[in-house]
């Protein structure tokens, strides 16, 4: 990986994107058993201590290796839930789940990049977006993430959620004013 900076510091950076990923993954499932702070920890550490390996030249291509090992630390807390034997099935479902989560963040913004310049810039926003998405409360963030990466309904976020339906809206509605104001501060 050619840098200037220590490798560690420069995987820190991805930090608050993968535990977007394990939180948009876990949320509903597993909220209370397993945290994605420790997942994206243990995910890190990993990365750092195989960073020999990697063979990529692109931030696409870092992303892709870094969501690879987060989607094997995910299938290993998952199964170890459940005490099953490791199903391979489940484990490709949630990798594509995570490549999913990944794909909507992209989406959320709203491009479709052709340039490599275009495609470094999506990267470096999408990066800034699941940032901004960790900053926000817990709530706010749940909020986003039932009603955008989950695809839920209003009501259904409401259920979820154990709150009314205006109280709902009233989160979704701080939650993308404040997102757009962490967002424009970083531009």
């Amino acid at each position: 990986m050619p840098s200037n900076q220590p490798i560690g510091h420069e995987l820190e950076q991805y930090r608050r994107y993968l535990q977007f990923l394990a939180r948009t993954h876990l949320s509903r499932r597993y909220q209370g058993k397993v945290d994605p702070s420790d997942i994206v920890q243990q995910s890190l550490l990993q990365a750092f201590a195989s960073r020999d390996q990697f063979r990529g030249c692109s931030e696409a291509e870092k992303l892709a290796w870094l969501r690879k090992i987060l989607v094997r630390n995910v299938t290993r807390q998952v199964r170890d839930l459940h005490l099953q034997k490791r199903d391979i099935g489940r484990e490709l479902s949630i990798e594509n789940e995570i490549e999913n989560s990944s794909v909507r963040l992209g989406a959320f913004l709203a491009d479709s990049s052709s340039t490599l310049s275009q495609k470094a810039l999506k990267n470096e926003r999408s990066l800034q977006l699941a940032e901004a998405i960790e900053k926000l409360p817990d709530e706010q963030r749940t909020v986003l993430i039932l009603k955008y990466w989950h695809g839920l309904a209003m009501q259904q976020v409401a259920e979820e959620m154990d709150k009314s339906l205006p109280a709902v809206a009233g989160l979704l509605h701080r939650a993308t004013k404040k997102l757009k104001s962490v967002l424009h501060e970083s531009e």
